[in-house]
């Protein structure tokens, strides 16, 4: 297992001016998932797991703190509120059955989403990962979350689009820095 990596811990301005913290996951977040996952809306909990879950199952909060942080990596956005940390928002990738490719998750609470957030844990999961010679990408998205599928065309390039039962499953790499601020 890879320590820590502090060097992906940093501060991002969302677009209507808050502060937040984006940082690895640890695994003594298992708590503020579980508070975050209470926070979502089942159309939130629906778009993101495909199933709307009252409650997900125990073992699943701790499969998602344990990172490797090499061949599994989380990273949660957070602001600091008078309880302390609140968790906002969690980007991740996983291996898959392709040699080479990552899969690619992000759930966002439903009062922060629309603001930019989204997209500053897309921009950095896909970077860290780069970071570790990960260097395509899938996901599998509702083809109704439109938000997402929006992000990804506009953050990333995408090689291969397939819509079945109503999941878009999308093959993709990381734009260039460059690429990024033209606009789509």
């Amino acid at each position: 297992m890879r320590a820590f990596p502090r060097e992906l811990i940093h501060t991002v301005l969302v677009d209507w001016g808050a502060t937040l913290r984006i940082r690895p996951i640890r695994p003594d977040d298992e708590a503020g998932l579980r508070a975050l996952f209470d926070r979502l809306s089942p159309t939130t909990v629906f778009q993101r797991f495909f199933r709307v879950y009252a409650q997900l199952p125990d073992d699943w909060f701790e499969h998602f703190a344990r990172v490797d942080y090499e061949r599994r990596l989380a990273l949660v956005a957070e602001v600091d509120s008078p309880d302390g940390p609140r968790l906002l928002g969690v980007a991740r990738y996983e291996p898959t059955d392709t040699d080479g490719v990552a899969e690619v998750a992000l759930v966002i609470e439903d009062s922060w989403q629309g603001q930019g957030l989204g997209r500053r844990l897309l921009e950095a999961i896909l970077d860290a990962a780069e970071a570790r010679g990960i260097h395509r990408f899938q996901a599998d998205v509702l083809t109704e979350n439109r938000r997402m599928l929006n992000l990804l065309r506009q953050t990333t390039s995408i090689e291969s689009a397939t819509t079945a039962h109503g999941v878009t499953e999308l093959r993709f790499m990381r734009r260039s820095p460059v690429a990024r601020m033209v606009p789509p």
